[in-house]
């Protein structure tokens, strides 16, 4: 299918060529079904994991072309990376504070990719630059939240709330630190600019629409620790004597601290993907 106009691109030469062949949609299914399948294989996702991952990269590639499937794959395989060395580093530590595990599940890949899958569904309906903005934006608040997270909390730094400024453990949602705002930083504007040279015409006129995927994506993530420090579900763990997302120790229900028992760590990563996905989309019709 691939809507989005050739750039010059490796990624648009790929496509040229592979959406000109009769079964490329065959073609297609049967690359995403091994990507997904290596990546359970590997134990990157949880099944369901691996079958919403197929979905997504599956939609935006046969939509978007190559270009979306390589920002996806960047993403996937420097998050599997970070995820690996924070685990290594402090994964004890973590595994108490945080309710999710290394592995993906399929609630996790909707809430940083169900927003991508949408704006290339709405691209279909009209080949809008804004649209490829909004899936950069998307994936792009993905990584930096990820970045964020699994590079803040090897600061040596103990981080702070980002709403009182008072000192956090490492870990839970709404702590921050300098090396996690940093790297937050770092992850959005390497999405950024490599959607610039994937599906956006790699040329200085374009530099708008990057800026704004780059700014979206890491106000995005500053939203997420806000969600995370407020409105996220944290229960007390009297044994370990702590906040922890977990809502159960050894299956007994543990008493809510602060937050809505329905906001978990999805619901806010999905909210702030739509925020930054939304907010790029509306700063590039204002500005233009």
């Amino acid at each position: 299918m691939n809507l989005v106009a050739h750039n010059g691109s490796l990624a648009a030469l790929l496509d040229s060529w592979f959406f000109s062949i009769p079964f490329s949609f065959w073609l297609l299914f049967g690359l995403m079904a091994l990507i997904s399948i290596a990546s359970y294989a590997a134990r990157q996702v949880t099944l369901s994991g691996a079958l919403a991952a197929f979905l997504v990269g599956f939609g935006t590639t046969w939509i978007l072309g190559f270009g979306a499937l390589a920002t996806l794959l960047f993403f996937f395989i420097t998050a599997g990376v970070l995820s690996k060395v924070s685990k290594r580093a402090r994964g004890k530590e973590i595994e108490i504070l945080q309710a999710k595990g290394g592995r993906r599940d399929a609630m996790q890949v909707f809430a940083n990719g169900l927003f991508a899958l949408i704006a290339a569904f709405l691209y279909t309906r009209r080949q809008d630059p804004a649209f490829l903005v909004m899936f950069g934006a998307s994936v792009a608040e993905a990584a930096s939240d990820t970045f964020a997270g699994d590079v803040g909390v090897l600061s040596r730094r103990n981080p702070v709330s980002i709403i009182t400024g008072r000192p956090m453990k490492r870990g839970l949602s709404g702590a921050v630190s300098p090396l996690g705002l940093a790297s937050g930083m770092l992850g959005a504007i390497l999405i950024a600019l490599t959607v610039w040279s994937l599906l956006l015409p790699p040329v200085w006129a374009s530099l708008k629409e990057v800026s704004l995927i780059a700014v979206a994506a890491f106000f995005g993530c500053l939203i997420d620790s806000v969600l995370g420090a407020t409105v996220q579900a944290h229960y007390w763990d009297e044994e370990r004597d702590t906040l922890t997302e977990h809502a159960h120790r050894s299956g007994a229900p543990l008493r809510l601290e602060r937050g809505l028992r329905w906001i978990d760590n999805d619901v806010v990563n999905l909210l702030s993907n739509a925020t930054a996905s939304l907010l790029a989309v509306s700063m590039l019709a204002i500005l233009r």
